[in-house]
């Protein structure tokens, strides 16, 4: 790469500078995928703990549904009975 007369430290400053910078932005980069999957993995743990409940509220629903005793039906009269 031709120089158009900045000395070689310079041209060393400036390729340090650019390397630091792609760094940093390597760095952000990571920590935002990071941050990205904490929220991923904060959200499945609490839809895995809403579920767990709702299925835990629906068993204790079935179980209760179920001890309920049937109601009993009056038995009917026979129709010639009922209109004498």
């Amino acid at each position: 790469m031709p120089s158009h007369g900045i000395s070689k430290d310079e041209v060393k400053r400036r390729a340090e500078i650019r390397a630091h910078k792609a760094e940093v932005r390597r760095l952000d980069a990571v920590r935002a995928l990071e941050a990205n999957q904490a929220e991923r993995d904060a959200e499945q743990a609490k839809t895995m703990r809403l579920r767990a409940l709702r299925l835990a509220k629906e068993a204790d629903a079935a179980k209760a549904e179920a001890k309920k005793p049937e109601p009993v039906k009056k038995a009917r009269k026979p129709r010639a009975a009922r209109s004498a």
